[in-house]
């Protein structure tokens, strides 16, 4: 077998993901707004009003909250990442039949421990200036290491010092670029945020129909060299041999797809987790590809391979429950957040829900009424398996038993890693107005981007009033920008506007102090003292 051969397919399947992905978050799209103009014309009624359930939880300890959990989160992949990464390299340096170099071998687990890097941005919704500058932390504290590691290995062994020995410094970052360049194209495909949440999935299924064709052509080329097999070869020809395979394959990706949905139902692993173990994935089997077609070595790089994809996520979870993630989230009340927004402006309200919404999930669950703008970012296997079925309707409320279905089972549990999941709620034009209600009263922080208010957005100014006429002002966060009619607003939503906390959005930082905004509201501080319709606004950058 010709490493080139499996690396092909394997090259095919990461660009076959990426197009199937768009279709996929395409088709959902469009599944999502088809039902939402669905239902009957007689809406559910509103629920009687009532005092709304909130957490008690103080606004200093939810931000202590979120830093801790940063720190657990991303000592958690790192530590994952180095304790997969060693094995890993000391049989990259066995099928190299190198020296056993202590050095070498920690410039090697260095290097695949860059891999935790994208798993702690998405885990902590790190915006992009974030994720250049860790990344070059990291690479300068590696190379560093690996230097410091060199001077003692040589003090040890007795052998002089020169200052030769700087050179290790480069050497790493050669070291990095040979083991991950192309691993990193792979990361960087899958890695922009309307992929995230399709990507693991389809991966997954493509990844092991993909491998069809090519045992296709293997079963071909055996049957063709034998006497008893070329008659068959010659009857089924190449389709019939492709499909004889194709069925059975196609069948294991279907286990497959449906087994990932059935796990993260149960919450075996949060979608971060899924999609950290689809990079470290990408990054074994380019390993393996090196030893395959640079060694020699098809058994080894098999064992290596399998190896570590079994390994990662039982020390995923092993390194999760020794940093005790989940027992750090339950440790005190989670309060909810409910995210609400002027639907049509996709690309605005994604940049929102990417930084804040995240940022919550750190502190306890979201919830939402879903619509095409968000779909890329809330879609998850089973949601994933129920459009590939055409079990979309199962999604939506309908009526009243099923919102109080959907109501009962609300996700308010961490997942392995901590982080709390996003629940959207699925509604017809006849539903949304009492499931809104409904979350409402369950909610202990209100976000509403009313960027883009006008006479026109009905149910925008629905919202506004049942907010204004059930929750307490100081609960609310609003997001305006210069464009949002403040006039209307006060109009809408009352005198009690003077004690809601309204936030400017003029750049994409503003984001941070709407999320702090949101601690202080969830943590019961009052609104300040001079809160008036639009905040103070900071100068700009």
């Amino acid at each position: 077998m010709h490493g080139g051969e499996p690396s092909v397919h394997f090259i095919n399947s990461v660009l076959v993901t990426v197009v199937v992905a768009l279709f996929v978050l395409w088709r959902y799209r469009l599944a999502i707004l088809g039902g939402m103009m669905q239902g009957d014309s007689t809406a559910l009624p509103l629920p009687a009003e009532r005092p709304p359930a909130r957490v008690a939880v103080g606004s200093g300890d939810l931000a202590a909250h979120e830093g801790a959990m940063r720190q657990r989160i991303a000592a958690a992949w790192l530590l994952t990442t180095a304790i997969c990464g060693l094995p890993m390299a000391i049989a990259t340096m066995v099928a190299g039949e190198m020296s056993t170099s202590p050095t070498y071998a920690l410039a090697l687990t260095c290097s695949y421990m860059i891999a935790a890097l994208p798993m702690i941005a998405v885990s902590l919704a790190w915006p992009p200036r974030r994720i250049v500058t860790a990344f070059v932390a990291m690479m300068l504290g590696f190379a560093a290491l690996c230097l410091s590691a060199g001077v003692i290995e040589r003090s040890l062994l007795g052998r002089p010092l020169s200052w030769k020995i700087l050179g290790l410094f480069p050497l790493f970052f050669d070291i990095a670029w040979n083991q991950l360049w192309m691993a990193g194209l792979f990361w960087l495909m899958s890695w922009p945020r309307r992929l995230r949440g399709v990507v693991p999935i389809t991966f997954a299924a493509v990844l092991v129909f993909a491998a069809a064709p090519f045992a296709g052509s293997r079963l071909t080329a055996v049957l063709a060299a034998t006497e008893v097999g070329t008659p068959w070869v010659y009857t089924l020809g190449l389709n019939g041999v492709f499909m004889l395979i194709a069925l059975p394959v196609g069948w294991l990706a279907w286990l497959r797809l449906g087994k990932l949905a059935a796990d993260y139902e149960a919450k075996h692993f949060s979608d971060a987790q899924l999609l950290a173990r689809t990079w470290w994935l990408m990054l074994v089997v380019t390993i393996g590809f090196d030893i395959l077609a640079g060694r020699e070595r098809p058994t080894f790089a098999l064992l290596l391979v399998i190896g570590e994809i079994v390994l990662f996520p039982l020390a995923n979870h092993w390194v999760m429950h020794l940093l005790g993630l989940a027992k750090l989230a339950t440790a005190r009340p989670a309060p909810t957040l409910l995210l609400l927004r002027v639907f049509g402006y996709t690309a605005r309200t994604e940049r929102l829900f990417d930084r804040v919404a995240s940022r919550w999930r750190l502190l306890g669950p979201v919830t939402m009424i879903a619509a095409p703008d968000v779909t890329a970012r809330t879609i998850d296997p089973g949601d994933y398996l129920r459009w590939l079925t055409g079990r979309i309707d199962d999604l939506f409320v309908t009526t009243r038993p099923s919102l109080d279905r959907k109501l009962a089972r609300l996700d308010l549990a961490p997942d392995p890693d901590g982080r709390f999941r996003i629940t959207e709620f699925c509604c017809r034009d006849s539903t949304w107005q009492t499931t809104v209600v409904e979350l409402m009263l369950r909610a202990d922080a209100v976000i509403m981007d009313v960027r883009g208010i006008s006479a026109a957005r009905l149910g925008c100014e629905f919202e506004l009033q049942q907010l204004a006429k059930r929750l307490p002002p100081q609960q609310l966060v609003l997001v305006v920008d210069e464009t949002t009619g403040k006039e209307r607003l006060k109009a809408v939503f009352g005198p009690a506007l003077e004690q809601v906390r309204v936030i400017e959005i003029r750049r994409r930082r503003d984001a941070d102090r709407v999320f702090d905004a949101l601690v202080d509201a969830a943590g019961g501080a009052g609104a300040p003292s001079d809160a008036s319709p639009v905040t103070k606004k900071d100068g700009a950058d």
